[in-house]
């Protein structure tokens, strides 16, 4: 293990989350396999962020194969990518962002992916600042939900502590739409994505 305390931080948030999700659905964790400690992520992203570090030196990620609905996702409508298709779905990303003719610069990742071709990237500006966006396909821009990976987990824990999410009845992964709405914007002040 690194000594790097933000590693220590982040990869504390991230057991908390998995632990919430291993509570509501029971399984979630061991679905998404081991990690690979020293990270397969260093292969495909050199100088790999500290968040998909922490991720990827635990879990492997969904696998396409998940057939238990409660299972396939990380939040929402969203999978944690796996990451043997990680460079797969770094380069679908990339398709988007020149398509759309993104200006933005700095480092965008993929982090989470749907099956529409939407996914929740991180990003670090050029100034260096860490941020957890949305990126739908059909428009091409980066929105701020979280302010940092830090902020990212905290307020996934939240959804799962006040119960924001909670499996529908055909055992998917829900939320409540105005509670994720007003916990999002709590945790996030500078993300305007909660309030729109």
């Amino acid at each position: 293990m690194s000594a790097n305390p933000q590693h220590h931080a982040l990869t504390e948030r991230f057991q908390a989350y998995l632990k919430a999700s291993e509570a509501l659905r029971p399984g979630y964790i061991a679905s998404l396999g081991a990690g690979v400690s020293g990270g397969k992520i260093a292969e495909v992203v050199p100088a790999a962020p500290e968040l998909l570090s922490v991720i990827y030196s635990q879990v492997s990620g969904t696998d396409g194969g998940e057939e238990e609905v409660s299972l396939i996702e990380f939040i929402p409508g969203y999978r944690l990518i796996h990451i043997d298709e990680y460079r797969e779905q770094l380069q679908a990303l990339n398709r988007i962002l020149e398509e759309k003719k993104y200006q933005g610069g700095g480092l965008v990742l993929p982090l989470l992916a749907n099956y529409g071709g939407d996914f929740i990237c991180y990003r670090r500006t050029e100034e260096g600042r860490e941020q957890i966006c949305d990126l739908m396909q059909d428009y091409g821009e980066l929105v701020v939900m979280y302010d940092s990976p830090d902020s990212f987990l905290d307020t996934l824990c939240e959804f799962y502590r006040q119960e924001v999410y909670f499996l529908d009845e055909d055992g998917f992964l829900d939320c409540d739409l105005i509670r994720e709405g007003e916990v999002g914007a709590a945790l996030n002040p500078d993300s305007q994505y909660w309030t729109e």
